[in-house]
């Protein structure tokens, strides 16, 4: 009697074992399957955000070659003179009063702006064109460590107001002289020029303004006395330069040469 009862007991405590040992591998299937979705919920989560930062802001550096690589970017538009995007005309008086006030995190904001409508083909936002007279000051080709590598960049200074200067890019004009002579005068209007703002500097110890300006319509620019020459959209840029495109030691040279 007392050999049948403990065979039961073993028979039982061994069926029991069995089922805690199978259960406890479940258990520890189970931890390890919810550890793998969570983190591959959690990468999922994350490509979606990154994608949708990078195609929201095209003008951060990093976002600007992974589109580019990827061909994601539609190209710098040729804009027709008679259909170029609707935007505000502003002189160098009112751009100065405008930009004023701004400090250097608001004119960050307005910079990145201004670049993606620029990258972006004016798609969500209007241009800033300028208008007015000004005169030439100084002038150099493009390089690769432009944000555009072919073209000429003019620094020219408003005749209204002193303390506006624009750096007026000219991209894919090729020419071996310079396209204007120091102190030759250019006008911009709100007819044929279409000059666009893609970046503005202001500089606090003179509380004076620079405007980095692009021609969009492109085409044929008019340059000197009765000459033109031919621009392009550039193919590619380099956001990684830094704007104005005159550094600091050459517009400081130019600023002692015209004193």
């Amino acid at each position: 009697m007392k050999t049948l009862f403990l065979s039961n007991t073993l028979d039982v405590n061994s069926r029991t074992g069995g089922r805690s040992s199978t259960k406890n591998r479940n258990d520890g299937n189970l931890f390890w399957w919810t550890i793998l979705i969570t983190l591959l919920l959690g990468l999922a989560t994350f490509c979606w955000f990154f994608s949708i930062m990078v195609f929201k802001y095209p003008e951060k550096p990093f976002n600007y070659r992974v589109l580019s690589n990827l061909d994601k970017l539609e190209p710098i538009k040729k804009f027709d003179p008679l259909n170029v995007p609707h935007g505000a005309f502003y002189g160098a008086r009112e751009l100065l009063a405008k930009y004023y006030n701004y400090n250097s995190d608001q004119l960050r904001l307005v910079n990145d702006l201004l670049k993606r409508s620029y990258i972006t083909n004016y798609a969500e936002e209007s241009p800033l064109y300028i208008k007015g007279g000004f005169k030439i000051v100084q002038s150099r080709p493009l390089n690769n460590n432009d944000m555009i590598d072919v073209g000429w960049v003019v620094r020219i200074r408003s005749t209204e107001i002193e303390d506006v200067d624009l750096e007026l890019i000219l991209p894919g004009a090729v020419s071996e002289v310079e396209p204007y002579q120091v102190g030759e005068s250019i006008n911009m209007d709100n007819k044929s020029s279409f000059v666009s703002v893609v970046n503005i500097e202001k500089n606090s110890a003179s509380d004076s303004l620079c405007a980095t300006v692009i021609p969009i319509s492109y085409g044929s620019f008019a340059t000197g006395k009765h000459s033109n020459l031919s621009l392009k959209p550039p193919t590619k840029l380099n956001l990684s330069a830094s704007l104005p495109v005159l550094t600091k030691e050459e517009s400081s040279r130019v600023a002692a040469l015209n004193k």
